[in-house]
């Protein structure tokens, strides 16, 4: 399936982002909550069409589940990404993913957004690539599924 991810080349709980304030982070210190990795960029719109979506997902799932928007767009789109963040009201954090859980989650897909939804302990439920009312639809049932 073109959709999987790739072989890890190190433990995805060991894998990072640096959060824009400059903190690292890893999906091993988020255990005991679901997780949605969310890989975008700013000139993305089914990216834009996704976030309402991850933000009502918050809303409803609360403090059970972490959601992380991870930046892969270039260095133009990062210049654009203030204005972004605040016409979509982004609430959750935004980081920059390193490149082994870039290369993992995207294997050969490099369509974005795509978005990995990781369980209570760290175990990969579903990755998507891209948004729509079907994709919506797998993506609750996923993040339904992480929660258990």
């Amino acid at each position: 399936m073109k959709d999987a991810p790739s072989r890890p080349i190190k433990q995805v709980a060991e894998m990072s982002w640096t959060g824009f304030d400059g903190t690292v982070r890893k999906l091993r210190d988020f255990r005991g909550k679901a997780v949605i990795l969310d890989f975008w960029a700013t000139n993305c719109p089914p990216c834009i069409e996704e976030i309402p979506h991850l933000l009502e997902l918050k809303t409803i799932h609360g403090d059970d589940l972490e959601i992380v928007g991870l930046h892969v767009g270039d260095g133009d789109d990062r210049l654009r990404i203030p204005e972004f963040v605040e016409k979509l009201q982004i609430t959750y954090p935004l980081a920059y993913p390193e490149d082994a859980l870039t290369s993992f989650i995207f294997g050969q897909q490099t369509a974005i957004p795509q978005t990995a939804i990781f369980d209570r302990n760290g175990n990969l439920v579903k990755k998507i690539t891209g948004f729509s009312d079907v994709i919506e639809a797998e993506l609750n049932v996923a993040v339904i599924q992480a929660l258990k």
